[in-house]
């Protein structure tokens, strides 16, 4: 295995450092890794490793091999760290990837027969997920995840996954360059595709047009679900903003100013009671405090849905789910209900 430090200078050395994807699938098709890429292996040109950091814009990928396995290499893009590749490219063989950019996000991917075994944020490594989130732990003894080298020991761990090898060979080896074109979300990612909510309304429907005409009813949805978890099903100014379309121009413009305030008043509310409250009070998530910054969450989504839209069948509500992400903090049914929804409208205004 190559030492962390060295692939962080090799890293530096390529201006790869701030954001990159390197992707290895231990296999030796690498037509199949191209195409499963979004790229036509018939389109590749040669192109020396170092040249890469030229072409920090668009959707180019360089491949090349490593012993057993076929590398992939991205400037500023992170392709292969998408589930929809991983996963078709792990049928190949075991695959691995490591993500970073400008902003710190990252993640270290391992994806076998099919699924995402096990995936983390390198600067959070206690939060896994996948089909078997452990499986990266035998792989990683004896690197330091809190090196400052992190982007390297990313590296050393995509090599002891896959055998790859990002030594200076490879680096004055041969490598092909194309252009992709980014290949399509999946509906559902694997760890929501076996959910029992798919077996009921109104999921059954939402899966059986999932296209613009869903859109309101998710948003509705979605809404009702964020006003029960923040306790403001009953609140007299979620009430009346739901019917505001019963509402003249004016009383409107007012509705919106009582929202606005409700809003600007919780927030500080919340910092307050932050402040008071033990710092062992778990889980986090159901702090007094926090129920009061999902109220401003709310109010506010509300102040937005009746400024832009009056919440009525004819007009529709804005698209409030990003905004409303925040407000559906912990667990339990209600938040894994609105994750579905959202991963379902996200679907459909894909393909609106």
């Amino acid at each position: 295995m190559t030492s962390p430090q060295h692939l962080q200078g090799l890293l530096a050395d390529l201006g790869l450092e701030e954001a990159a994807t390197f992707t290895a699938v231990h296999g030796r098709d690498e037509d199949a890794v191209i195409r499963l890429f979004g790229g036509n292996a018939e389109q590749c040109r040669p192109l020396r490793l170092e040249e890469l950091r030229e072409h920090y814009e668009g959707d180019l990928i360089l491949v090349s091999r490593s012993g057993p396995a076929v590398i992939v290499v991205e400037n500023n893009n992170y392709q292969g760290s998408r589930e929809e590749v991983l996963r078709p490219l792990s049928r190949h063989g075991r695959t691995a990837s490591a993500y970073w950019n400008v902003n710190a996000v990252s993640r270290l991917s391992l994806a076998e027969g099919g699924l995402i075994s096990s995936a983390f944020e390198m600067l959070a490594p206690e939060s896994t997920f996948g089909a078997r989130p452990d499986a990266w732990q035998p792989l990683l003894e004896g690197l330091d995840l809190d090196d400052d080298h992190l982007w390297g020991v990313g590296l050393a761990a995509v090599e002891r996954a896959t055998g790859a090898r990002f030594d200076t060979s490879w680096v004055r080896g041969p490598h092909r360059a194309v252009q992709i074109t980014r290949v399509p979300e999946y509906l559902l990612g694997q760890g929501l595709i076996d959910s029992p909510l798919l077996k009921r309304e109104p999921f059954i429907s939402y899966l059986a047009g999932p296209g613009p005409s869903q859109l309101e009813p998710m948003r509705r949805h979605a809404l009702d679900l964020a006003l029960a978890h923040a306790d403001l099903r009953e609140h007299p100014l979620a009430v009346a903003a739901l019917a505001a379309a019963t509402l003249a121009v004016d009383a409107r413009v007012r509705l919106r100013e009582d929202l606005t305030a409700a809003h600007d008043q919780a927030l500080p509310r919340g910092r307050a009671l932050l402040i008071g409250e033990p710092e062992d009070f778990e889980p986090e998530w159901e702090r007094p405090s926090h129920l009061v910054f999902r109220q401003a969450i709310v109010f506010g989504v509300l102040a937005q849905c009746v400024a832009a839209h009056p919440p009525t069948p004819s007009e529709g509500l804005p698209d409030i789910l990003d905004s409303l992400v925040t407000a559906m903090t912990g667990d339990g049914a209600r938040v894994e209900e609105f994750w579905m929804v959202k991963h379902l409208h996200d679907a459909a205004r894909r393909a609106a």
